[in-house]
């Protein structure tokens, strides 16, 4: 007897990962539940476009390069680095296309693997940057050219590294924002509450702005990959290459509403905390850029608009720029601190009107930082030897052990205590600040603190210290 005939059942269209597992796949839209349920990737259902090269259209536009600077090494190559920091410090935010779509992540083929696609450390693979004409019709050729030298300076210097890559992973992506929540949001606040702006503000931001998103992910790449070499979530180069490529994309911000200047400042603001965290020597070079953006905006007074993102803006703004000036140059710390370092104050004014009930802590470290500035310029405005009054180091060290181990507000006493130690002349005083800096690296994890470490064994190993201003800005590192 002839065996009765199947009935036909039409073929279910699903995401190529359930038809590899030949399973049904159950639609669900933009992932399916039994790609979610198992940890899988899904590639989802859009119509994907292939190429001869097999690589979609999104993708052969990526800039492909490697960014490993390495910490021991980072002045190995002085002519490099120079070169890049003349190119780049002039950066002209002159090309912005208006109507970008800002997305995660490049579609990639499913027939192909991820890391394929997105092999950013293969030096035969790396295309340049493509040329964005800008609304005149001209090039910026001395941005563009700037990215070739980060391209070369970090071939030659780097190491090679695992080949991580974010892809598609919508698990990866949550981790890495949540880590950022978790690990580096409260250590840019003086109160890590709701009011965090780190993570209320900048986090929201980054799901619907892809430069945004490329900063935040390779600070939390950065900082998980030096706690731990072995995670391999995502590789920090790759996403902070992507960041620095979507800010060439936006050089233009006249022609930007006011949100999307916003969005490209906070994104150059959350850089510099990439940079402080991997503690390599790209801070001159981001901080100038945050500069030129400031400029390309009209200033301060071109952000503000009244609103929260405005006002969060322009307190990391003041904080960062008094910061950041004695570590540029000695020039730029005395105009700073004599003309801006009561603005740096606008965070600690901020979190007192919202827990007054805290109101001596915030004095307490509002004291402490006046007391750096006071011993920073005591040393620049007079050359002399002891220039700096008696007890100052004394008054300094007791002021900051009035904050034990653990206490709320001890971290955000970094920079202070860097500025203080460098004035310390006694074994002892050095002592409690070497102790105070490698606990807060133990706890953070920011490497920017033992790249300053070596900076102070530098200078308390001189025999004429008192010169210590003019060295601050040799390691070209951000230490906060």
């Amino acid at each position: 007897m002839a065996r009765r005939k199947r009935p036909y059942i039409p073929k279910v269209k699903g995401c190529y990962e359930c038809s590899q597992r030949r399973i049904n796949c159950d639609g669900t839209r933009p992932s399916c539940s039994k790609c979610v349920s198992r940890g899988i990737a899904c590639s989802g259902f859009d119509i994907k476009y292939r190429f001869r090269d097999g690589l979609p259209q999104a993708q052969r536009t990526v800039k492909r390069r490697t960014r490993n600077l390495s910490l021991l090494h980072s002045g190995s190559h002085p002519e490099i680095t120079a070169e890049l920091s003349q190119d780049i410090s002039r950066f002209d935010f002159n090309d912005c296309e208006k109507n970008t779509q800002d997305l995660l992540a490049f579609e990639a083929d499913p027939t192909e693997s991820n890391d394929e696609a997105f092999d950013w450390t293969s030096p035969t693979n790396s295309p340049l940057v493509p040329h964005s004409p800008n609304p005149s019709g001209s090039v910026n050729t001395d941005f563009l050219h700037g990215l070739e030298v980060i391209q070369g300076l970090s071939q030659v210097m780097a190491p090679l590294v695992p080949n991580f890559c974010l892809g598609q992973s919508e698990l990866r992506m949550e981790f890495l924002l949540t880590y950022f929540s978790n690990n580096i949001a409260p250590e840019m606040v003086v109160v890590d509450d709701a009011n965090n702006g780190w993570r209320h503000l900048i986090l929201p931001m980054a799901h619907t702005s892809e430069v945004m998103m490329s900063a935040v992910l390779a600070a939390s790449a950065f900082h998980l990959s030096g706690r731990d070499a072995s995670q391999t979530i995502a590789d920090p180069h790759k996403l902070y290459g992507q960041a620095i490529q979507e800010l060439q994309r936006r050089r233009d911000l006249t022609g930007c509403d006011r949100k999307a200047k916003q969005v490209v400042i906070l994104a150059i603001v959350v850089l510099l905390v990439a940079v402080m965290i991997n503690g390599c020597s790209d801070f001159p070079i981001i901080f100038q850029m945050l500069e030129s953006a400031l400029d390309a905006v009209g200033g301060e007074g071109g952000l503000l608009d009244g609103s929260e993102m405005a006002k969060f803006s322009l307190r990391q703004i003041r904080k960062l720029r008094v910061y950041a000036a004695p570590l540029l140059s000695q020039d730029a710390g005395l105009h700073a601190m004599i003309y801006r370092a009561e603005e740096s104050f606008d965070c600690l004014h901020y979190y007192d009107r919202l827990h007054p009930k805290q109101s001596h802590m915030f004095k307490a470290i509002a004291n402490i930082r006046q007391q750096a500035f006071n011993i920073y310029l005591d040393r620049v405005l007079s050359k002399d030897v002891g220039s700096v009054p008696a007890g100052a180091i004394d008054r300094f060290i007791t002021s900051v052990q009035a904050f034990p181990e653990g206490t709320p507000g001890e971290h955000v006493l970094i920079w202070p205590v860097f500025i203080a130690a460098s004035e310390s002349s006694t074994l002892e005083h050095q002592q409690v600040f070497e102790e105070f800096l490698e606990r807060q690296y133990h706890r953070n994890g920011f490497f920017n603190i033992l790249r300053g470490l070596e900076l102070l064994r530098k200078i308390w190993a001189r025999s004429n210290s008192e010169d210590w201003p003019a060295l601050l800005p040799e390691p070209q590192v951000f230490i906060m």
